[in-house]
């Protein structure tokens, strides 16, 4: 027997390798499985391509070891009534697939419960890397997983996401579990480097499972997915517990953009993430989504205003919305005035009719949109100058984070007046010194306040209103606060601030391709 577990790119791939097998050995038995297997696209991959004897839809770890024990003692023909819910045979072909209860009526099998999960077994892995020619090259990291489903989509499912297919659902091992089995991996291979793969953190491990990362005495470095609207403690603690790089769901910088989506975040929540996260030395990987119905392009042309105030913070590329299979997009398609149709480069790659093609693949498109591709084009400029000024600002951004030095804005409070230090491409002055109602606007921004809560502050008491509002413009003209989604939020950072890591040393694991080291920009 030989299985590939395919997921985005790797079906094509899988599937010729498993052709070319069963070529060469007629008796081999052949499997599948995967994201790429989903539902109605294992179905898919089963019925059309007749050299993959098995086809598991959904979650194979109670099941694969029976099925590949009845295999092995059965033969390739397995009647359908004995296979495992979610699996399709070659018998299948003939007596026709399974039906559910589900939205595209097609079996998945699902786990209810991780705490039983094994742990993953990368000791062969491990053991080549050892025998390299280039093991000093391979800083491996540990894939691990600690829940499946979304939290988030449970109660809100983003529109265009389609990472989960049939089963939003939430799980999770236990937050002690979780901890446990970190560091059990890391001492059993040596690896410090932890990349957990799942869609979303729990939020009881920021609680219940970083105090015991915390604790450590050589801290492991960690990567986790996480929703965007993390407030400063709760990014302090990840850092603190070894997380050192998070993929948050920002995909926006305006609100009305995010609502689109149904992040459940906003502007403000995620600019104060980049800075918090550039405060406590944590990398984020994010991108810029654009292209979704309903959209304004008036409201990037505010975006491009100001993005150039954010270069000292971690930027994200731009990217074209994709409609995948599964979002609410993809199911609510004409509610959306949506008429999607699967991506065009797959016509070039499988050879199966527009139907079947409609069940095999992941991406889609809207047919009434004459956009190519997921990049900007000059048609793009002319038609959307307010996203063609992002799509500048965004490359400026990315531009000043690949020189020699990061540029910085930070500042320090002696009680009396805060010294700011601003060393952007766009700053008004080297150094500034705020005292009085601008201290105390500076003080409010930096916790991202609302406008109405300014005369709260003790500075603020019985001041006019004319001298608060201009004060606050003061601090706006000075590029040090940015007036989002009616709060005023602070974009320096306090020293001292932890010096960011350099892209190798991200916790999935780093191949060094360079024959001489060069050494990180300095901050």
């Amino acid at each position: 027997m030989v299985g590939c577990s395919s997921t985005f790119t790797q079906h094509v791939p899988s599937l010729a390798l498993l052709r070319r097998l069963s070529e060469r050995s007629p008796d081999l038995v052949t499997l599948m499985g995967g994201a790429n297997c989903e539902s109605v696209m294992g179905r898919s991959t089963h019925a059309r391509f007749p050299w993959v004897d098995y086809v598991v839809s959904g979650e194979a770890d109670a099941l694969i070891g029976p099925l590949c024990w009845d295999i092995l003692n059965r033969g390739r023909d397995i009647p359908p009534a004995d296979l495992p819910f979610g699996v399709f045979g070659p018998t299948h072909r003939e007596a026709g697939y399974p039906a559910a209860s589900t939205r595209d009526l097609v079996p998945r099998a699902v786990i209810e419960n991780m705490r039983d999960l094994p742990l993953p077994d990368f000791s062969d892995y491990f053991a080549e890397v050892e025998a390299s020619l280039y093991a000093d090259r391979i800083h491996a990291g540990l894939p691990m997983e600690f829940s499946r489903g979304c939290w988030w989509g449970e109660r809100s499912h983003c529109m265009f996401c389609g990472l989960n297919g049939g089963s939003m659902t939430y799980r999770q091992k236990p937050a002690g579990q979780a901890a446990a089995e970190m560091i059990e991996m890391s001492a059993r291979y040596g690896s410090s480097r932890i990349e957990a793969v799942d869609n979303i953190m729990a939020i009881d491990y920021l609680e219940k499972a970083l105090p015991h990362l915390t604790a450590l005495p050589e801290k492991l470095a960690i990567f986790f997915e996480v929703k965007a609207n993390l407030r400063r403690h709760e990014v302090e603690k990840l850092a603190a517990a070894g997380v050192r790089w998070i993929q948050p769901g920002i995909e926006s910088l305006d609100t009305r953009v995010l609502k689109l989506m149904r992040k459940g975040t906003t502007s403000a929540h995620n600019v104060q993430l980049l800075k918090w996260c550039r405060q406590y030395g944590v990398r984020v990987s994010w991108s810029l989504l654009w292209g979704f119905p309903g959209e304004s392009d008036a409201w990037y042309a505010e975006m491009a205003s100001w993005l150039p105030l954010l270069h000292h913070l971690q930027p994200g590329p731009a990217v074209r919305l994709r409609y995948q299979r599964y979002s609410p997009y993809h199911y609510t398609a004409e509610k959306h005035g949506l008429k999607l149709l699967p991506a065009a480069p797959y016509r070039y790659v499988y050879p199966l009719s527009e139907r079947d093609l409609s069940d095999q693949v992941y991406y889609f498109e809207d047919s009434e949109d004459n956009h190519v591709g997921g990049h900007f084009t000059a048609r793009d400029t002319n038609r959307r100058p307010g996203l063609s000024a992002v799509a500048k600002g965004i490359d400026a951004w990315l531009k000043a984070w690949c020189g020699p030095t990061f540029s910085m804005l930070s500042m320090q409070d002696n009680g009396d007046e805060i010294i700011v230090e601003d060393t952007r491409a766009i700053a008004v002055e080297r150094e500034h010194r705020v005292r009085g109602l601008e201290r105390e606007i500076l003080l409010a921004a930096d916790e991202g306040s609302p406008e109405t809560r300014l005369r709260e502050r003790p500075g603020a008491a019985n001041v006019m209103q004319g001298e608060i509002e201009a004060a606050i413009a003061d601090m706006i003209a000075r590029k040090l606060i940015v007036r989002l989604d009616a709060r005023l939020v602070g974009l320096a950072l306090w020293h001292p601030y932890t010096p960011i890591l350099p892209p190798t040393a991200f916790p999935g694991g780093y191949l060094d391709r360079r024959s001489t080291p060069v050494d990180p920009p300095r901050e």
